[in-house]
């Protein structure tokens, strides 16, 4: 499988074939989830799908992730994936 083109295709890629781009390098963790926000910030007004969104906290985790991964330390096969949980009760406030 090639490195996905287009947001599109990078949203759409499967998580582990995403971690193992990332882990070979042939995508940044920060490119990564700047993908994903620009997604989310495109298509969320219309789908309503997401209460709590923290960009900054994204960038933040995402260069914190490159760090590791560039020191060289053992990762997990989803090191830098992103990822959304369902809150079910209010997560701020």
């Amino acid at each position: 499988m090639e490195i996905p083109a287009t947001l599109e295709d990078l949203c759409y890629t499967p998580a582990l074939r995403l971690g193992e781009l990332i882990r070979e390098r042939k995508l940044g963790v920060v490119e990564v989830a700047d993908a994903f926000l620009a997604r989310i910030e495109a298509v969320n007004p219309k789908l309503n799908a997401y209460v709590t969104v923290d960009p900054e906290w994204t960038r933040r985790e995402a260069e914190a992730a490159e760090k590791r991964l560039a020191s060289g330390g053992a990762v997990s096969p989803l090191h830098g994936v992103p990822f959304s949980i369902k809150d079910l009760a209010n997560t701020r406030g």
